[in-house]
């Protein structure tokens, strides 16, 4: 159950993304995170998820704090949903929504600039999440690429 949770929140939160007025069409981010689950039901969960990490879209990378969180059903099937902000070296920031879903191929995410060269700046793309988490730690990277610019 941990594990799924970092997975999909991480892939969310990891494909929340981008610093850049020159934003690249991919890129990646490397996030660890906290994780704390509720029991619902058997077999049903809704996990918190605080993350923090690096994406590499920019030199030196932007640092990146997520929070979101994942529910787990009996099926085995799962909603994921949270946000990020990005921070480059010079303070500014970009705000970032991420979703998926066990029915979708890849996740979503959408970026919005909110401070200093990234304001109102508009994203929005995919991103796949690879868990690297092990049974003392929570990690991972995600994958994403830009849908829409």
């Amino acid at each position: 159950m941990k594990i799924l949770s970092s997975f999909t929140a991480l892939a969310m939160l990891l494909s929340q993304n981008v610093l850049a007025n020159d934003y690249p069409t991919k890129g990646q981010n490397y996030l660890t995170c906290e994780a704390s689950t509720l029991v619902l039901d058997e077999g049903h969960s809704l996990t918190l998820l605080k993350a923090k990490g690096f994406g590499t879209v920019t030199t030196p990378p932007s640092h990146v704090e997520c929070h979101g969180t994942v529910e787990s059903m009996p099926d085995k099937s799962f909603k994921a949903a949270g946000y990020c902000v990005h921070t480059d070296r010079d303070g500014d920031k970009i705000a970032d929504r991420w979703w998926a879903d066990s029915s979708m191929p890849k996740g979503k995410w959408e970026d919005v600039g909110i401070s200093g060269k990234w304001k109102g700046v508009r994203k929005s793309g995919n991103y796949v999440y690879t868990d690297l988490s092990t049974p003392t730690e929570c990690r991972g990277v995600s994958n994403w690429e830009v849908e829409k610019q």
